[in-house]
């Protein structure tokens, strides 16, 4: 096979890169923005999402190590003891409160490919800036597209970043801790507090028949103290059975110039509930976001959405730029801060 000759000079790298950089940072953050749960835990300025402080609130950037090692609550404060009097002996056994959890690296990448007779066709700055403008926002978003998917698979894919669903869950185990063993260390779903691991459940039912005393158990059991879930991320179709049982206790004050049949927004004690079209059907995850409990995004530093270097292929008429994404989900507590409820159905 014929080697095509190398037409791409120093010059041409330093163009396409200023060009794709400065597109990357107008549009990185409407990357994220087709789905609440991804604007959540991948944006990397905090904003408003759906009227809340909600984007970029679940997204931690790491400097560096072999994998994401987290102290995790279990909630067993087993070295606690009460003395006789002042003179007591302590209790020196360790507390069995916390462990660590390890995270491993997840790998992402997309490349942006230019060939010669492209760039050759699109000369001009405004044509290659506005061919480049193209091809990068289309990379970048099929690359947010498969994280998104992966956010809220069913079941975590190999080599790909654990799942909400995962991670709020009930006897298995998650980073190398087992809820079977430790029972602190697993999500309350429906059930009442202090079930056994193996008989937590999920399963709603019929929302028109359950759906709101559903919604009150889930949320309660994610409740402890001040920790509270901080958005609830649901189907598009849940969505519009709760917002169909609101929508009767809906009233018009005085004169109305024009009457809106329902509401912009919803929340549920005060937290927002929000559809995304990539949700698991039939489910409504309540989930706190980042700090010591709740569910985050840790991306690496350098490879957040981060392009590579220009490569140009040995064989082809062809650049490349990659685009890296490394990253892995963690939780701090799986007790409370985050619950969900399944099976949903009208």
């Amino acid at each position: 096979m014929s080697v095509a000759a190398q037409t791409w000079t120093r010059t041409n790298f330093r163009q396409f890169a200023f060009t794709i950089d400065n597109i990357k940072r107008r549009e990185i953050e409407h990357t994220f923005s087709h789905s609440p749960a991804l604007a959540m835990f991948a944006s990397q300025n905090l904003g408003d999402f759906g009227g809340t402080k909600l984007a970029g609130r679940g997204h931690k950037v790491e400097g560096g190590g072999h994998a994401i090692v987290k102290r995790v609550t279990l909630g067993e404060h087993a070295g606690a003891a009460r003395m006789a009097s002042d003179y007591g002996s302590h209790n020196v056994s360790p507390d069995a409160n916390t462990r660590f959890a390890e995270g491993t690296w997840k790998f992402y990448s997309h490349g942006l490919a230019m060939s010669g007779h492209e760039a050759r066709i699109n000369r001009g700055d405004a044509a290659i800036a506005s061919f480049l403008d193209s091809q990068t926002k289309s990379v970048m978003r099929a690359l947010a597209n498969l994280l998104a998917d992966d956010l809220y698979a069913a079941t975590s894919a190999a080599n790909a970043i654990t799942s909400i669903d995962d991670l709020i869950s009930a006897n298995d185990s998650v980073h190398g801790l087992s809820g079977a063993t430790f029972l602190k260390y697993n999500s309350r779903g429906l059930s009442a507090v202090g079930t056994a691991p193996a008989s937590v459940s999920f399963a709603s039912g019929s929302f028109a028949a359950q759906g709101l005393s559903d919604m009150r158990t889930s949320w309660n059991n994610a409740s402890e103290g001040l920790i509270q879930p901080d958005v609830g991320l649901t189907t598009y179709a849940v969505h519009e059975f709760y917002e169909g049982s609101l929508q009767p206790q809906e009233r018009f004050a005085g004169a109305v110039a024009v009457a809106d049949g329902s509401f912009r927004a919803l929340a549920f004690k005060g937290t927002p509930v929000i559809p995304d079209r990539k949700c698991t059907s039939g489910t409504l995850f309540w989930v706190s976001l980042g700090g010591d409990e709740g569910v985050a995004l840790h991306s690496l530093a350098g490879a957040d959405f981060e392009f590579g270097e220009w490569k140009s292929a040995s064989n082809q008429d062809v650049m490349v730029r990659p685009l890296y994404f490394t990253g892995t989900t963690m939780i701090g507590n799986r007790a409370f801060g985050s619950n969900k409820i399944t099976a949903i159905t009208a």
